[in-house]
């Protein structure tokens, strides 16, 4: 895959900030159009306005290889805050390479009327395999005819190096339907930037029942092993699904397969459950 190139004299800081502010200005002007018009003044996305909710889980991963199993298990809570924003809190205990690390995780979402705005972060102390620290900014925002867009940056810091990543995406919202493809470029420290797709598609219901399928390649920052990361071809393909068994108890569950270049490949799974508080 032929690799892109990117002006080291931009930094990433730099590159934040003008994604971020071509992002509000584009939508702006968008949404001043008298196709836009009637979408300017559509409610909040109403997850704001949704109750709050917890959810716990459990993941497995199961390596080709004769390396141990992966899992992970975590806890996440979400307060929706209507016109003041939603937050999120997430914990999670995860093996890996016969290894644990525990990490603690919290974003912030802010709806503006032409879009909305996602300031994230997490934390772990002295990790093997995850990012020791992580934070990104991501906007999704509105265009005509149920069409969005989506710019990102978010900056993880391991042990051994740094990582940052910028994702550009365009998605295509039909009733209950949605289509999305994201375009990923990451690098490693000051490398050359590589490549990366990601295909979804999902049926969300009226009763906020989800069915969803993706399909991600490229080339894209990977831990290996303990403390080794490294840019390498992967193929990931996954199905998830969210239904309501009970009124207020959902039942989340998702399947997939990954491939890390030469070093393993993985089927894995999800099962929680989430409570409506």
């Amino acid at each position: 895959m032929k690799n892109v190139t990117v002006n080291p004299v931009l930094t990433f800081k730099k590159r934040l900030s003008f994604f971020l502010g071509a992002a509000i200005a584009i939508s702006a002007m968008l949404q001043s159009t008298p196709a836009a018009a009637g979408e300017s003044a559509a409610t909040r996305p109403s997850v704001f306005d949704a109750a709050p909710y917890l959810e716990v889980g459990y993941t497995a991963d199961y390596l080709t290889t004769h390396a141990p199993d992966w899992n992970s298990k975590y806890v996440r809570a979400c307060l929706p805050l209507k016109a003041f924003g939603l937050l999120t809190v997430q914990g999670e205990d995860v093996d890996r390479f016969g290894l644990s690390d525990q990490t603690i995780g919290a974003s912030y979402a802010y709806p503006f009327p032409i879009g909305v705005m996602t300031l994230g972060g997490s934390y772990a102390s002295d990790p093997d395999f995850l990012a020791k620290n992580a934070f990104g900014l991501v906007w999704n925002g509105k265009l005509p005819e149920g069409f969005g867009y989506t710019l990102g940056a978010e900056q993880r810091q391991y042990k051994s190096a740094k990582t940052n990543i910028e994702s550009l995406g365009v998605e295509k919202n039909a009733g209950e339907l949605r289509i999305a493809y994201t375009a990923i470029l990451s690098s490693i420290d000051h490398s050359r930037s590589e490549l990366a797709h990601r295909v979804q598609a999902q049926w969300i219901s009226a009763g906020n029942s989800r069915l969803g399928v993706t399909y991600a390649f490229g080339i894209e920052p990977e831990v290996v092993y303990q403390n080794s990361l490294s840019s390498i071809k992967t193929n990931f393909l996954q199905l998830d699904a969210l239904f309501w068994p009970v009124k207020r108890v959902g039942v989340v569950a998702a399947y997939w397969h990954g491939m890390a270049g030469d070093y393993y490949q993985r089927n894995g799974g999800q099962l929680g459950l989430r409570i409506i508080l």
